[in-house]
């Protein structure tokens, strides 16, 4: 079989599983992207360009929760595992952590060449609950610590993190990235592609739970390159401390998918930002002329 008979063969077998889960939960499965749906049909049909990867989300009620399980396929899917992440408001950040992980942990054990997401929902369904229990409780046991906290504030810290991640693709994830820091008044950027950089700036806890919640996810590689900190002698100077003033995506693509360094290094230029340059990727940015 050649690699494009392989590829369809795979593909076929996502839209199979697409269209039966689109059956079951035809209000609660949204798919990210139908341009890449419509891709992916036509190269079944006459294969010539490869897709972009299938990516959607399907939404799960249980025991008054909602958890959402964020799916993306790669085109040797369900040869090659899926990359999966669910996610809830009704857990902490502790028991989501751990919730993925089993999921990871479950997910290796289907073979490969079945698909798989249908089980994926089912697993979560029976084992949900005591995510949900354990994090009711820690959130109680917590309560007292925080009014301790805010009865008897400590320092604030202004932090700026610079992350690496091998690649950024997925909307979904793109989404939550920038969903997140807005939700904890945190500025910068992220620049999907390959390799994929995040720059997230503002008070440092909320830096800290931004982080928390997004290195949870499935990614092939992603880390803190460099944390810049120092204290906040007054709250209301945390604006005059921001290098950027709202959070964005940024492009900055070049022919091969990957994006190109100049640009990225005049970007940061822009932001008296260029000292990470060499932080980030080993080596000193320079300017062509």
């Amino acid at each position: 079989m050649s690699l494009y008979e392989n590829i369809k063969e795979n593909l076929t077998a996502q839209i199979y599983e697409l269209e039966a889960l689109q059956s079951v939960y035809p209000e609660e499965l949204v798919i990210a992207d139908q341009g890449i749906l419509a891709d992916i049909n036509n190269f079944i049909e006459f294969p010539q360009e490869l897709p972009q990867r299938l990516e959607y989300s399907i939404k799960i009620s249980e025991n008054e929760a909602i958890i959402e399980l964020q799916v993306c396929l790669p085109n040797d899917y369900p040869q090659e595992k899926p990359e999966v992440y669910a996610r809830t408001s009704s857990l902490d950040r502790t028991q989501q952590l751990l919730l993925n992980e089993a999921l990871t942990s479950f997910l290796n054990t289907n073979e490969k060449g079945d698909p798989c997401i249908y089980s994926l929902i089912s697993w979560l369904q029976d084992n949900i609950e005591k995510y949900l229990q354990n994090s009711k409780v820690n959130k109680e046991s917590n309560h007292e610590n925080e009014k301790k906290e805010h009865e008897q504030p400590g320092e604030l810290s202004f932090a700026r993190y610079w992350i690496y991640s091998h690649h950024i693709y997925s909307k979904l994830k793109r989404r939550d990235i920038i969903n997140l820091a807005k939700e904890h008044s945190l500025t910068g950027f992220c620049l999907p592609g390959k390799p994929g950089i995040i720059c997230i700036e503002g008070i440092k806890t909320d830096c800290e739970l931004w982080w928390q919640k997004i290195k949870v996810m499935n990614w092939h590689k992603i880390l803190i390159k460099l944390i810049e900190d120092e204290i906040l002698n007054d709250e209301n100077n945390i604006n005059t401390m921001r290098k950027y003033h709202n959070f964005q995506e940024i492009s900055f693509p070049s022919s091969d998918r990957h994006n190109d360094m100049g640009q990225l290094l005049t970007y940061l230029t822009d932001h008296q930002s260029q000292h990470v340059f060499n932080e980030i990727f080993g080596i000193k940015g320079k300017f062509t002329h």
